[in-house]
């Protein structure tokens, strides 16, 4: 720490006395009024780069601080007029006022001119695909893991777990912060964020070295809403979703931004009720269960996010960010299980009735200050503390019962009580520091994060109203994860057409697991420590202004979970286990993708994958009767991927956005009880979305998404559902009201098939996706302030890429 503080002291003291000027001007109409608002861009003459963007004030004036002595010119854009770019002009050792620059009305423009701030649905980046969610209209009312179905290249299994090109381990991040769930509980977490807090999902697959190394596959980033918009103002939503019972959702928002401060907060809350039907048949030992499921899970979650930026002055900016979630949820059902010999030529059947229920409860709070220091050469630092609290009280109630036909035997019960409160606290700090280096740019710095899990699992046999606890299968797992990261990354541009991008990570994990059980246990202990460099990088070449590419590389690693860590068992329900494996290793994975973009519209990339040691969730014989679940590793896995992506404005009134993604994926181990695994599968998947612009501010959209068929270690059938929506804005623009019809075709369904290790499973399962979705959403504040904040809106992009 003491040799990272030297270097950036020994940085800033570089660059505080160099000499810099200032670029003074104004921007004006022919009509002689101002220019408000309108983009201003300084350029280097040499290769036409960005040196600084700005916005300029109301009364159409701005200067850019920071310029070095050098040739440059101005560009100068404003909606309804033609671009405007300077003559080359030479900064040699004085400021430069310019006389006010006269902008031509475009011919082509009407004759009214309405600021309409829209994003397209799909974003193509050199690293990241961008779904913005306020752009689909069929999004209205869904919640995060619904979206994640829609996202390009994104799949969710029966188990709900998230997939890309059919594989697992991406790394879950909430606003830009990874999350500690997994599994179950991850699942749960993203059911309880509604559409209406989400901005966008990032599908980020070769992150730079800049990013944690976990997550084999990259991460996906759900970025929640923050209105960066001028002045005071706010958004009120409603909601309310009609299937088979009623489901509703409202939020709130309120902003006020100035030039010293911004003050920020969000409110929402969500209730509802969700339907499920599951056809389970399973061979195991020659005996037949046929399990009929009838699932509801209900859930109540109330979200707060709130925070304030203070702009100290021009270079210097502090701030903090408070994220809360509180949830209930009572997942369960009753099912009906069908028990006999296989191939038994006298009905011998014996018949398990059960009615569990789950009630859950979550807290989650993430606190985080930040300060920042930024100036006009391209130098920046960023200080970030994040304090996080995830708690979960959670029981289970399993009676069954079992009755026998044909037979004489009297029916009896077996009821059993789990309790398994989880308590996770993460503590984390990290530096980063930006700086021009030989005509490139350096980024570098150090993470501390520290995350202590604190889980128990009680289990009690309930005999006439009262819970004995089972000693043999109750047990507290702790596990403390401490991870030291340092990285260095570099990026230069070589000539107008080249540019080239490095990195290198290095992270350091100390963990240790301790188990704490009634009954005795040689695993009661599992301590680690290991150390990890991972490369990264990228070469872009724009070859024409229709034709670019990019090929990048990285190193991931994926930890195991907690859970699938802890060695004891706990039941999920009367005939299924689950227990987890303390040697499960990490994964480790080298991803490689070649990219082409042509004319920004179809962009096409093909990728290789080849991970060491990919964990994969086995079905095992627990007795003659029973299975359980548990985590493996396998020797490895690889695979290639082509992806399509196409955003194009086909007419005036029709846009297009479709993306595609086709993959080979090869599964390969030899395990301990002599089960060999050799899978290959060939599969693709894809969701599109058509926008057509009616009269009168209406707009209609069809929008689907579909999963083919596909093998990892099950055979999983394909999904896919069809949604069809309205929209209609009204007062001004400032009211929507949206209306979906989803599941149109009634195909939210799907299922899988395995036979291995002496097990035959055929599942098949229904989910609620019919539903008519109704969403009103309506903003307020000052029409001066917003067409103002709509025009900066579209320079803050322009800022960003600034800051690489």
């Amino acid at each position: 720490m003491k040799n990272l503080l030297l270097v950036l002291l020994t940085s800033l003291s570089s660059y505080v006395f160099a000499q810099t000027y200032a670029i003074k001007g104004t921007a004006k109409t022919q009509q002689n009024e101002a220019a408000s608002f309108a983009t201003i861009s300084l350029h280097n003459a040499t290769d036409s780069t960005l040196f600084k963007a700005d916005i300029a004030d109301e009364n159409g004036g701005f200067k850019i601080n920071g310029v070095a002595k050098g040739k440059y010119f101005v560009k100068i854009s404003a909606v309804g007029f033609r671009a405007f770019a300077s003559p080359i002009f030479e900064v040699i050792d004085t400021d430069i006022d310019f006389n006010p620059f006269v902008l031509t009305a475009d011919a082509q423009q009407l004759k009214e001119v309405k600021v309409v701030a829209s994003k397209p649905l799909i974003e193509v980046k050199e690293d990241r695909v961008i779904f913005n969610v306020e752009s689909s209209i069929s999004s209205t009312g869904t919640n995060a893991l619904e979206l994640m179905r829609k996202s390009p290249g994104v799949q969710v299994d029966k188990d709900e777990n998230i997939l890309v090109k059919g594989k697992s381990g991406v790394r879950i991040y909430i606003d830009g912060r990874p999350s500690p769930m997994s599994g179950r509980d991850l699942a749960s977490t993203l059911k309880s964020m509604n559409s209406a807090d989400i901005e966008a999902i990032e599908i980020i697959t070769n992150p730079s070295a800049k990013y944690d190394a976990a997550g084999d596959l990259g991460i996906i980033n759900i970025r929640l809403k923050k209105n960066r918009k001028m002045g005071t103002n706010g958004n009120i939503s409603l909601g309310g979703m009609f299937g088979i019972t009623p489901k509703y959702n409202s939020s709130l928002s309120l902003n006020h931004r100035d030039k010293k401060v911004n003050l920020f907060g969000t409110y929402s809350y969500s209730q509802g009720a969700w339907h499920n039907r599951t056809l389970d048949d399973q061979i195991l030992n020659n005996i037949m269960y046929n399990k009929t499921w009838r699932g509801l899970w209900r859930d109540t979650s109330s979200n707060l996010k709130a925070g304030a930026d203070y702009f100290i002055n021009s270079k210097n900016t502090i701030g903090f960010n408070l994220n809360g979630r509180v949830s209930d949820h009572n997942g369960g059902g009753e099912s009906e299980t069908l028990i006999g010999r296989r191939y038994a030529t006298v009905p011998d059947s014996s018949v398990l009735y059960s009615q569990t229920s789950n009630p859950e409860k979550n807290k989650n709070l993430n606190f985080n200050i930040n300060y920042r220091y930024a100036d006009t050469t391209g130098h920046e630092l960023n200080f970030d503390a994040d304090y996080g609290i995830f708690s979960s009280r959670g029981i289970s109630y399993q009676p069954n019962r079992y009755t026998f036909l044909n037979s004489d035997r009297p029916s009896f019960d077996r009821n059993y009580v789990t309790k398994t409160p989880t308590d996770i606290i993460i503590k984390s700090a990290k530096i980063d520091y930006e700086q021009p280096f030989k005509k490139g740019k350096l980024s570098y710095g150090v993470k501390l994060s520290d995350v202590t899990s604190d889980n128990t699992f009680d289990f009690f046999t309930k005999i006439q109203n009262e819970e004995i606890r089972d000693i043999d299968r109750s047990n507290q797992f702790r596990y403390t994860e401490r991870v030291y990261a340092a990285y260095v990354n570099y990026n230069k541009s070589l000539g107008k057409k080249w540019n080239l991008q490095a990195g290198l990570r290095a992270e350091n994990t100390q963990s240790l697991g301790k188990l704490t059980s009634f009954k005795q246990n040689d695993l009661d202990k599992v301590d680690t420590t290991y150390l990890n460099l991972f490369p990264s990088g990228a070469i872009s070449y724009k070859a024409t202004d229709n034709h670019s590419f990019n090929l990048n590389y990285s190193r991931r690693i994926n930890r195991p979970s907690y859970q699938n860590l802890n060695p004891f068992e706990y039941r999920i329900d009367e005939l299924v286990y689950s227990k987890g494996n303390p040697f499960l290793r990490p994964e480790y994975a080298n991803n490689f993708k070649l990219t082409h973009i042509y004319k920004g519209k179809l962009t096409t990339s093909f990728g290789y994958w080849r991970t060491k040691y990919p964990v994969v969730g086995l079905r095992i014989p627990y007795d003659a009767s029973r299975t359980y679940f548990i985590s493996e590793n396998l020797d490895y896995s690889e695979g290639f991927n082509l992806d399509l992506s196409l955003n194009t404005q086909v007419t005036k009134w029709w846009e297009l956005n479709l993306n595609l993604n086709g993959y080979y994926n090869l599964w390969r181990a030899k395990l301990d009880n002599n089960l060999i695994i050799n899978n290959q599968t060939v599969a693709f998947n894809g969701n599109g979305q058509s926008t057509f612009k009616l009269k009168n501010n209406w707009t209609f959209e069809l929008s689907g998404w579909y999963n083919s068929p596909y093998r990892r270690i099950d055979y999983n059938s394909s999904m896919g559902m069809l949604d069809a929506g309205v929209q209609k804005k009204f007062l001004k623009d400032n009211a929507t009201l949206k209306v979906v019809f989803s599941d149109v075709l009634n195909t939210a369904r799907g299922g899988y098939h395995s036979e291995y290790a002496g097990i035959a499973t055929n599942l098949r399962f229904k989910f609620e996706g019919r539903l008519l979705r109704v969403t009103f959403n309506y903003r307020f504040g000052s029409k001066e302030i917003k067409e103002a904040r709509n025009r900066r809106s579209g320079s803050e992009d322009e800022l960003r890429r600034i800051k690489g």
